[in-house]
């Protein structure tokens, strides 16, 4: 697992580091040259600055930031590895739980507070591990041929005359022959998604925030929240919003 360690102090770099190899360390097969159970390549960054030239897509599994940083913060680097990369795993380090809710827009994997605790960082690290070998879960769609499309990648499905426009974050959007119960049916296993109107549903994920009678998309769109049963949408929408910072409480 590739991890990269991004904060301006050398002391606290220096903290996180040890506990990391701690736990491979304590994985590892004493009789065996390779990693045993785990192996976990490490490079830290004392800024923002320094860190970006060398983030690429695909370099790095995870990364921990620390928010606090002279100019680029860790949120605002967090904006620009998404645009690079939306796969690595973020973890946030801060000795303050008040930008929970500014941190939310990119999606954290995690938090930690510092100073971190062993038990703290080997649980990140398991969550990491787990998510990381579990691969993307996908939905098989029908459109002119069968297609298999990775559910992160859809930012909202769309009922569009017989068929549903499924709205892609990483393509054009794709049409499908489905019904939208079917779409409807195939998506209700995972918690981010959410029906906000009759014939669309929107990944909680993909929200920006929610305006006026509308949840703007992170693609620009905006979907149209039903007016009659808008209450229930907004509380459960912000049930999840809550849930997904719950543990910065």
């Amino acid at each position: 697992m590739r991890t990269a360690i991004v904060d301006d102090r050398p002391e606290d770099r220096a903290v996180l580091e040890g506990l990391i190899r701690a736990r491979y360390a304590e994985r590892r097969d004493p009789g065996s040259d390779a990693g045993g159970a785990g192996e976990c390549i490490i490079d830290h960054f004392d800024s923002a600055e320094d860190f970006l030239p060398s983030f690429r897509k695909g370099v790095y599994d995870l990364a921990f930031l620390d928010i606090i940083m002279d100019e680029m913060n860790g949120i605002e680097l967090a904006k620009k590895m998404r645009e690079l990369d939306p796969h690595t795993l973020i973890v946030f380090q801060t000795t303050s739980r008040e930008y929970a809710f500014d941190a939310f827009p990119v999606h954290p994997f995690d938090y930690l507070i510092k100073p971190c605790r062993q038990e703290e960082v080997d649980n990140v690290l398991a969550e990491a591990e787990r998510a990381l070998s579990a691969g993307d879960p996908e939905i098989t769609v029908m459109a002119r041929s069968e297609l298999r499309v990775p559910v992160r990648t859809i930012c909202a499905a769309v009922a569009s005359g017989r068929g549903v426009e499924l709205r892609l974050t990483n393509a054009q959007p794709l049409r499908t022959s489905e019904t939208f119960r079917s779409i409807s049916e195939k998506l209700e296993p995972f918690p981010n998604f959410l029906q906000i109107n009759r014939g669309v549903i929107v990944n909680m994920d993909q929200v920006l925030a929610p305006e006026g009678n509308c949840m703007k998309m992170k693609d620009g769109s905006l979907q149209p929240v039903k007016v009659n049963g808008r209450g229930a949408v907004m509380k459960e929408f912000n049930q999840y919003m809550i849930s997904r910072v719950e543990r910065w409480q």
